[in-house]
């Protein structure tokens, strides 16, 4: 497997999932723009990658401001020429454990806007630039929240089944461009994100904050396998594997790899 001569924006790239897709893709040869509004976390992610002979560019961007989306994709063309992949990893989740009737309408646009909004201007503004250079591969970050079950942020919940919304609608337009989209669900990770809103929803609850992150840090895995999973998919050997899968999860994916249904 090789992701020689593409070029990838991988978005959430200071830390977490987007961090390690985006060592894994430059590791198989990719060219790699790590974005991420945290511009200090995604420039160590970049110094990496260079560090051991790859290619890499830190851009900072609020996924939440179209402006700032629109930049990171002129950004990209001018350092690199074209874009093949983007990888959208960035996501926040907020007021976990929080009942619907409490919840903060300010938290709720905050989410909505990063995680929602966000991924439609992702798509939005890398299809033109895709489309120039012959198709390309959109990978937009879902999980089981909102999609097959329920989450500790009804915020949250509601983005990714929008997430979904976005990709089932755009699915047909973009397939005379030769893009294929994604909604990939990862396993559940040890991240910050995650340990964070376990600890939130155990204080909402008056439980143990410590033994509730410690429980996460105990259950779920680090983000390396799912990156592994991200990495595959969007590669030429992704495309003949997933097919015609739209949603496709890690579980999925091993099984499709090793030809089970």
């Amino acid at each position: 497997m090789s992701l020689k001569d593409k070029v990838i924006v991988v978005t959430g790239g200071a830390e977490g999932l987007g961090h390690a897709t985006a060592i894994q893709c430059a590791d198989i040869g990719a060219k790699v723009i790590v974005a991420d509004v945290n511009l200090d976390g995604a420039e160590n992610t970049a110094e990496i990658i260079t560090s051991n002979g790859g290619r890499a560019c830190a851009v900072a961007v609020n996924l939440a401001q179209e402006d700032q989306v629109a930049c990171l994709i002129e950004q990209t063309e001018k350092l690199f020429g074209q874009l093949d992949i983007l990888i959208n990893c960035a996501g926040i989740l907020l007021n976990a454990g929080q009942r619907v009737d409490q919840f903060s309408s300010k938290s709720w646009a905050e989410v909505i806007e990063v995680n929602l909004s966000g991924s439609f201007f992702c798509v939005k503004h890398a299809v033109p630039l895709m489309a120039k250079n012959g198709g390309g591969v959109l990978v937009l970050l879902a999980s089981g929240a909102g999609i097959f079950g329920g989450s500790s942020s009804v915020a949250y919940a509601a983005s990714k089944g929008g997430v979904r919304g976005i990709a089932l609608c755009v699915e047909s337009q973009l397939q005379p461009l030769n893009i294929r989209i994604h909604v990939a669900l990862p396993a559940n990770m040890a991240t910050h994100m995650k340990i964070k809103a376990a600890g939130d929803s155990a204080d909402q609850h008056g439980e143990s904050r410590q033994e509730a992150e410690a429980k996460i840090r105990a259950e779920c895995a680090s983000p390396d396998a799912s990156a592994a999973f991200l990495t595959e998919l969007v590669s030429d050997e992704g495309a003949i594997i997933a097919a015609n899968q739209l949603v496709i999860s890690l579980g999925d994916w091993d099984r499709l790899k090793t030809g089970e249904r």
